[in-house]
């Protein structure tokens, strides 16, 4: 018996859902690679830049965390991107930051901003460092995309010291029902509108609307986070809702 081919996807929105279905590593790779030239533009214009005061109070709490007494914090920022996240935290004084992702095209535009920091090639999955080795791991707006989230999770928790924290940034759904409301029309209607305008590849403002409702959230990830290791988790909503920090300690 002849197996009958799969039908193939052609709507935008269709083959987001498959994706995140999927959460292929390669295909993630690709995506990003693609949306790489305009990434940095639409993120600040879609965000309207608060997407930048989340990354300065991810850091700021990283900073407190650390304490005064660790003079040479080791960081490592995990789905760097462009490298935002990373360079917001080496800001933290005498902090060493390492910033690793899996798309090489993200990865070539980081290293022209931030000549400073180390970037290399990797995954969530499959950390390239030793037990023990950071004081903090972050990780901005980029696990969402782990292939499998709670073995991206427990690596961050093997290279973490004792003692030691991750900090994740996601986009939130808001709970009050009219802003969430009006958050999902401009996240499923507006924005892959707006960024179909300036980006080659619209197909990743597709993704997000479905890798944002379906990821875990407020207290379904700090579950995740326990599974993975962490001994206390707790998640800090931010500007209204639409963004939420995770700290987690080893």
């Amino acid at each position: 018996m002849v197996k009958k081919a799969e039908k193939p996807i052609h709507r935008p929105e269709e083959a987001a859902q498959s994706l995140f279905r999927s959460k292929s590593r390669a295909s993630i790779q690709h995506m990003f690679d693609d949306v790489a030239p305009t990434y940095d533009f639409l993120n600040h214009l879609l965000s309207f830049g608060i997407d930048n005061y989340w990354r300065s109070y991810t850091a700021k709490q990283a900073k407190l965390l650390v304490g005064k007494e660790n003079q040479n914090p080791k960081i490592l920022d995990v789905a760097t991107g462009t490298g935002d996240l990373a360079h917001a935290m080496s800001g933290i004084p005498g902090s060493m930051v390492t910033g690793v992702d899996i798309s090489p095209n993200m990865l070539a535009i980081a290293r022209k901003k931030y000549q400073s920091i180390t970037f290399s090639e990797g995954y969530a999955e499959n950390l390239a460092f030793e037990n023990e080795t950071f004081d903090i791991v972050s990780a901005g707006f980029g696990a969402r995309n782990f292939e499998n989230l709670l073995q991206g999770l427990k690596e961050f928790h093997r290279i973490l010291k004792p003692g030691g924290h991750a900090l994740i940034i996601e986009p939130m759904i808001p709970r009050n029902p009219l802003l969430k409301k009006l958050y999902l029309i401009y996240f499923k209607k507006v924005l892959p509108k707006i960024a179909g305008i300036f980006s080659k590849s619209s197909f990743a403002y597709d993704y997000l609307p479905h890798s944002v409702e379906e990821f875990p959230q407020d207290e379904a990830f700090l579950s995740i986070l326990k599974d993975a290791g962490f001994r206390k988790a707790e998640y800090r909503p931010m500007t209204f809702e639409t963004s939420i920090l995770y700290i987690a300690k080893k």
